[in-house]
C-alpha cells in the first residue's frame, strides 16, 4: 500500500494539497488510511468522529464532488460538529474537496484531498476526472485489503479473537456480548486492545488484517 499512498501524496501536493484521505463507507462500518497528522488520525478514530463529521454526512447525500471548509460547514450544524470542525483546524485541517462515488452493494467511497489554507476547487470543476481518481484510489485500495500478507508475530489473546471473528461475521458490540457472555464495554475492551496490536487505524482495519493474517 506504501507506494499507492506515496504516488497518491504526490499527486495531491501537485494540486496544492498537504493530505489526503480515503474512506470506504458502509452503513455503520467504514474503513479508512490517510496522511493527515498522525495526532489527528488518532484523535478522530478515539473519538468515532465518522459518526459526526459533517463532510462524510455530505458525502453520504451527494452524487458530486464538493469542496468544503470550516465556513462552508458551519451553517446548521450541531455542537458537537462545530466543535469537531475547530478541532480539525486546530491540526491545520483549513479547506478540503472531497469526492463521493457510489461502489455498489450500499458501499459509499470517499476520497478527500485537503489543505490548511483556503483550496482552490479545479476538481469540483472537472467531476468526471475527480470521479476518476476516486475510483482508481479504491481499486487500489481494495486490491490491498485482499493481498495475502507475509508471517506476522502478532499474538491475540482468545477473548481478543473471538470478539474479532465475531465482527468479522457482522455482529455489533452490543450482540457479541450477548454471545459471550459479558459487558459491552468489556467487548470493546478487548477491540481496542487487538486494534493497537495489530496497528490498525480503527476495529472495522483490524477485523481486516486480523483475517488477512490469518488470525481468527
Amino acid at each position: 500500500m506504501a507506494p499507492v499512498k506515496a504516488a497518491v501524496k504526490e499527486f495531491a501536493g501537485e494540486l496544492g494539497f498537504d493530505w489526503f484521505a480515503y474512506l470506504s463507507v458502509c452503513g455503520p462500518e467504514i474503513d479508512t488510511f490517510s496522511t493527515y497528522p498522525r495526532a489527528w488520525q488518532g484523535h478522530y478514530i478515539n473519538k468515532k468522529y465518522a459518526s459526526i463529521d459533517p463532510v462524510v454526512q455530505e458525502a453520504r447525500r451527494s452524487e458530486r464532488c464538493f469542496a468544503w471548509s470550516e465556513r462552508d460547514l458551519a451553517r446548521a450544524l450541531s455542537p458537537d460538529q462545530v466543535r469537531f470542525l475547530g478541532e480539525a483546524g486546530d491540526h491545520g485541517i483549513a479547506s478540503g474537496i472531497s469526492v463521493p462515488v457510489s461502489a455498489g452493494f450500499g458501499r459509499t467511497v470517499l476520497f478527500t484531498l485537503a489543505s490548511s489554507n483556503r483550496c482552490d476547487n479545479c476538481l469540483v470543476k472537472c467531476p468526471f476526472l475527480a470521479a476518476s481518481i476516486a475510483a482508481h484510489v479504491d481499486v487500489y485500495a481494495r486490491r490491498w485489503m485482499l493481498e495475502p500478507m507475509p508471517a506476522v508475530t502478532v499474538k491475540l489473546s482468545p477473548r481478543e479473537s473471538l470478539c474479532l471473528s465475531w465482527m468479522a461475521k457482522g455482529k455489533r458490540m452490543s450482540e457479541i456480548a450477548q454471545i459471550v457472555g459479558t459487558k459491552v464495554r468489556t467487548v470493546e475492551y478487548h477491540l481496542q486492545n487487538a486494534r493497537r496490536k495489530l496497528d490498525a487505524t480503527n476495529v472495522t482495519h483490524a477485523v481486516a488484517l486480523a483475517v488477512r493474517q490469518q488470525l481468527i
